[in-house]
């Protein structure tokens, strides 16, 4: 391109640039730049380039340059507030971005940039404004539909999100911001088979999609299909792979463990929690028939002294990470390996125990003592939906022969009714709790650890559930029994039910 002129130089670039290959067309920007410093475009583009490879300075440079060359040019201020924006500078952001509006009020995407910014600083309601204008100027821009899908996913109105990205998909059906966040929104409004086949239309051919391919196994292990779904979850591995505490080579596929140790770990760092563990723990005990040497079990803290309780003699539980082993495997992929069913569930009848002596001497065992869990950890996500007002247990404080004995470590959101005992100042880890359950003629409980604990050791249990549950429930009834756990009854609130009216269905 020796007798090429600039002009000619920078069609080419921009072709180069069109086709992706950034740095043919990066050389070429600069070319032009040598000889014509003063091309607006070709700063332009090269500071594009420049923030597609992730430098950002050099980005914010170029743009800045091409913009004082040409200061009327509302695609280059447009863009210097979008790189600020998406380096959270949203001050400056919003003032690069308006400029672009003042330059051209039909700049469709400056107005679903501001509405992005009005996002990330709460105000939803000019967010909504800026993005209805973007779409009066230009209704079929799929970047802004689904920007607006995911604000209504933030605002938890599943209906408008789910509409948002329907009609995203009308205009390009394989895009895969519409089909993932139609997949939320169905499963936030309980259309699970249909939120997993938009998640299994994503993921096909697609070995990269872990995290949704977790999805995916969630709603295909809620259809009780553990097969499928404990096999989709190894996905999990790849999305958080701080999971793993050793390599591929000597994770755990059901090998012989004759003369082997094997270290089994919780997954605190990932998908589980307390509730996990002490659901997923009972999977140790059937490690028996691969002959192991050793088993190493690693649970949270709190867990340690009720597990190690409980675990036959050749498991050792520890609370820190353990590096001697031969083999390992996270908690959660037992039962992949192990081949576990619903229909064939091992352990569903009790299998941790407590003697109840510490606390024995609280309990009147001529009335009913039933233990209440309604406060869940405030940084679930679903804290909201999964905790219930005390207020709802009013019922049960007014039977006759009834004890009630608060026995979750959870702060409630309002001081324990007096007619209530709590159980908190005798409660550190859980084993204490289990010391209180273990005394109990019964436990009514939120979808909790709590839940969890009850059911392992076998306590007659109803456990209150929204409409809208987790996974490991299943679709559950009310009245039915749960796989997991014999002793577990489900009593599930409908849309229209108040907790208290959930409560008073509970047989007592």
């Amino acid at each position: 391109m020796q007798n090429a002129t600039p002009e000619q130089i920078l069609h080419v670039a921009m072709q180069y640039h069109k086709e992706g290959k950034l740095d043919a067309a990066e050389k070429l920007y600069r070319t032009v730049l040598e000889v014509k410093p003063h091309a607006a475009e070709a700063w332009f583009y090269l500071g594009m380039i420049q923030y597609a490879k992730r430098n950002h300075f050099e980005a914010e440079t170029c743009l800045k340059k091409a913009l004082e060359l040409d200061p009327k040019n509302a695609d280059y201020s447009n863009n210097l507030g979008e790189i600020y924006r998406q380096n959270g500078m949203l001050d400056q952001a919003e003032y690069y971005i308006r400029n672009a509006i003042v330059i051209n009020p039909n700049q469709a995407d400056a107005y679903a940039n501001l509405a992005l910014i009005c996002k990330a600083r709460g105000d939803y309601d000019s967010a909504k404004l800026h993005f209805s204008r973007s779409l009066d100027i230009n209704p079929k821009n799929i970047n802004t539909i689904v920007n607006v899908g995911r604000l209504f996913l933030t605002l938890e109105e599943y209906d408008d999100a789910a509409e948002c990205f329907v009609a995203a998909l009308s205009i390009s059906p394989d895009n895969p911001d519409a089909l993932r966040g139609c997949a939320q929104s169905l499963y936030e409004k309980g259309e699970y088979n249909t939120a997993a086949a938009m998640l299994s239309k994503l993921t096909a051919g697609k070995p990269d999609m872990h995290r949704e391919k977790v999805d995916l196994a969630l709603i295909t292990l809620r259809n009780k299909d553990f097969r499928k779904g404990f096999q989709l979850l190894e996905s999990r591995l790849k999305h958080l792979p701080h999971i793993m505490q050793g390599d591929e080579k000597t994770l755990w596929r059901g090998n012989d463990l004759k003369g082997k140790t094997i270290y089994i770990y919780d997954e605190k760092e990932g998908l589980g929690g307390f509730g996990d563990t002490l659901m997923f723990v009972r999977f140790v005990l059937d490690l028996e028939k691969y002959n192991p040497e050793r088993i190493i079990l690693r649970v949270q803290p709190e867990l340690v002294s009720l597990t190690a309780a409980n675990m036959p003699e050749k498991v050792t539980v520890v609370a820190e990470n353990y590096e001697s082993f031969n083999f390992h495997s996270p908690l959660l992929s037992l039962p992949l390996v192990l081949n576990v069913r619903a229909k064939s569930m091992t352990h569903a009848d009790a299998y941790l125990k407590a003697d109840g002596a510490k606390t024995a001497h609280f309990f009147d065992k001529s009335t009913k003592n039933i233990g209440i869990a309604f406060a869940t950890d405030k940084s679930h996500i679903k804290h909201e939906t999964r905790s219930i007002p005390q207020d709802a247990f009013a019922p049960l404080l007014s039977k006759d022969g009834v004890k009630l004995f608060y026995i979750s470590k959870q702060e409630p959101d309002a001081p324990l009714d007096p007619a209530i005992t709590d159980m908190r100042p005798h409660i550190s880890t859980f084993a204490d709790t289990a010391d209180v359950i273990a005394n109990l003629d019964m436990v009514i409980t939120a979808d909790t650890a709590v839940a969890h604990l009850s059911g392992a050791m076998g306590k007659e249990t109803a456990l209150l559930l929204n409409r809208l549950h987790d996974w490991r429930w299943f679709n559950i009834k009310t009245g039915q029994k749960t796989v997991w756990y014999e002793s577990v009854t489900g009593y599930v609130k409908e849309d229209e039910m108040s907790w208290e009216d959930l409560i008073k269905t509970v047989t007592v």
